[in-house]
């Protein structure tokens, strides 16, 4: 989630079959995002780096994070709030939160807010250029999202 700036149930349903390792993007399908419109994601160097890392233990299943007992479902979504609570960060901080601090954080760096927010998969508040404008922008997402980075 810190890597990509997805939605924790986007996480946790995540499907290999989503994903280009090869071309660095994860799209997921419109019946899988709030905004029922379909969701482009650029993967950093970092994100794809793990991702192949994990296809080695679970790329077998069809979701990158199966459930424990029942390998055909993807985990519970009270995984994330377990693991929290388990590192004593119960109240304190929650999935959700990733996208706010990331938010804030790439404000912060100077980073132009139409990649933010599109990177957010929110939706454009003007409905004149939210019909016309379907720019991804998946070249500067790309770039604004790599660990370690400044703003441009």
């Amino acid at each position: 989630m810190w890597l990509t700036l997805c939605r924790p149930r986007e996480a946790v349903e995540a499907r290999w079959s989503e994903f280009d390792l090869d071309a660095a993007v994860w799209r997921i399908p419109a019946e899988r995002t709030k905004q029922r419109k379909p969701h482009a994601v650029p993967l950093p160097r970092q994100a794809v780096e793990l991702l192949r890392a994990l296809q080695g233990v679970t790329g077998r299943w069809e979701y990158l994070f199966p459930g424990r007992d029942n390998h055909q479902n993807p985990m519970a979504m009270a995984s994330f709030r377990q693991a929290l609570h388990g590192r004593g960060w119960s109240g304190k901080y929650s999935p959700h939160a990733t996208r706010t601090t990331g938010s804030t954080r790439l404000n912060e760096m100077g980073y132009r807010p139409v990649w933010i927010e599109r990177q957010l998969a929110h939706q454009e508040p003007n409905s004149v250029r939210r019909t016309y404008n379907h720019a991804e922008h998946l070249t500067d997402r790309l770039l604004m999202m790599p660990v370690g980075r400044s703003a441009r």
